[in-house]
């Protein structure tokens, strides 16, 4: 089982390392579909996982690659709870400090292409404004914890 889960975790950074360099490629609607398929389990646990880890999984990574580019913001919409759950680890006492500051980075690549892009068609404007309540309230939580990463 356990050589069943690096490949996985090789594989997906393997598709992170790709998304970062060509992530104005058209990958095609068959790719997404597979990808996000076979991702779906792991995305259900996201935030458990994603939170009790010490370092971002590879599947963070590629949703770090995804949230750098106008291209690909889009495919965050794909589940439902993904973003939500991205902002919400921020209200985990036990996120490391690797972890919250990928979960910054992430807002932080969302808010750059808000900036970037006309408002018409803004994939990650409208991303940060259906989960508004959940950014503010997870980065509300975080500044109010003890966490070092506040300072940053």
């Amino acid at each position: 089982m356990k050589q069943f889960k690096d490949m996985r975790s090789l594989c997906l950074r393997i598709v992170s390392l790709v998304l970062n360099k060509y992530d104005d490629h058209d990958f095609g609607g068959e790719f997404w579909e597979l990808f996000f398929k076979s991702v779906k389990p792991l995305i259900d646990s996201f935030k458990q996982e994603g939170s009790s880890s010490e370092k971002p999984s590879s599947l963070f990574s590629c949703f770090l690659a995804m949230s750098r580019s106008s291209h690909l913001v889009p495919l965050l919409f794909r589940e439902q709870n993904l973003a939500p759950n991205i902002f919400s680890i921020l209200t985990i006492p036990t996120a490391s400090e690797a972890i919250i500051s990928c979960v910054l980075k992430f807002i932080e690549n969302l808010l750059n292409l808000e900036d970037d892009l006309d408002d018409e068609d803004n994939a990650a404007q409208k991303l940060l404004l259906l989960n508004l309540d959940e950014l503010i309230n997870s980065l509300h939580h975080l500044f109010q914890s003890d966490k070092a990463t506040k300072r940053y």
